[in-house]
């Protein structure tokens, strides 16, 4: 590695389309990359400090506040791994990803820096290895996730996620996908645990619930596949309903979800972990998108966006 070598590394977000919590319960899941939601990192040399430029604020690597210590721990394994535990650096992020949003914001960033650490070292990084890093990110942000969201930061197709192997696969879906943000944040950790309660005080209704988000997942890859838009609408709102039985849904999120529906959308859910975060919505035409844009904006929502699929 040359002193004024610049290493670089960019992830984007992620939505899930179908699998939200069941994907945890060995249920099939399916997500797609954001392509235009992107995180960038990069590094280079220092003679002393190791300093992080994140929102335009420097932090030094040892000073990363309590809802950093994912990527802090990141950041001191490969550096460890690769004997520069003491090496001086400064890492520069950039980002426009919604933070606690469902969209896969961690998995991005860990993404985006394991990359350009390994470009700044010169080193070859294989998918397993990023996997591995990536992964030691989330489990520190995340407790245990499922690998949904590492899997699908990294890819440029929809991925198919069953029992923690992901594939890829094409769509030839005409169709159009409306997110939109709650404008509250998503609770992970605290999500997860709500479904674990569910399942110990209302196992039958629950663990239901669970399984058919499970087979509604390969209707919605089956509807991708074959440009069914309909089909993936319904199951979209059918989805929204097993989540809400889980009691991961939130207000603000149900009164999206309904006034996307009553704005012509084919169907709508929540995606992500629920109790706030983001909801999506699927249409026809960008005509019907920017309509139900405007529903949602007057619904309360605090920051939307068109995703072609």
């Amino acid at each position: 590695m040359k002193k004024n070598q610049i290493g670089t590394g960019k992830a984007h977000a992620k939505a899930i389309l179908i699998g939200d919590h069941a994907v945890v319960y060995n249920q099939p899941a399916v997500a797609i990359p954001l392509l235009d939601l992107v995180v960038s990192a990069s590094f280079q040399h220092l003679e002393k400090g190791q300093t992080i430029i994140l929102t335009g604020r420097a932090h030094e690597l040892s000073e990363l506040g309590a809802d950093l210590e994912g990527i802090r721990q990141l950041i001191v394994a490969l550096l460890k791994d690769d004997d520069k535990a003491d090496t001086g650096f400064l890492l520069e992020i950039e980002s426009n990803i919604p933070q606690e949003r469902g969209f896969g914001a961690s998995a991005a960033l860990a993404t985006a820096i394991t990359r350009a650490f390994f470009k700044w070292q010169d080193k070859p990084l294989s998918n397993k290895t990023l996997a591995h890093y990536t992964s030691l990110a989330e489990n520190i942000s995340h407790g245990s996730p499922s690998g949904i969201d590492a899997a699908t930061v990294s890819s440029e197709e929809p991925v198919w996620f069953k029992d923690r192997i992901n594939t890829t696969f094409e769509t030839t879906l005409d169709a159009t996908l409306v997110l939109a943000d709650t404008g509250v944040r998503g609770q992970t950790v605290r999500a997860v645990n709500i479904v674990k309660e569910q399942l110990k005080q209302h196992y039958d209704d629950s663990w239901g619930a669970i399984q058919h988000l499970g087979e509604l997942a390969y209707g919605v890859k089956k509807a991708l596949q074959e440009n069914d838009a309909i089909a993936l609408g319904q199951l979209f709102t059918s989805a929204h309903h097993d989540l809400q039985a889980l009691q991961v849904s939130h207000p603000k999120l149900d009164q999206l979800v309904a006034a996307a529906i009553d704005a012509g959308a084919l169907g709508a859910k929540l995606t992500g972990s629920g109790i706030g975060g983001a909801m999506i919505a699927l249409v026809e035409t960008d005509e019907y998108a920017e309509k139900v844009v405007l529903a949602l904006k007057k619904a309360g929502a605090q920051e939307t966006w068109i995703q072609p699929l």
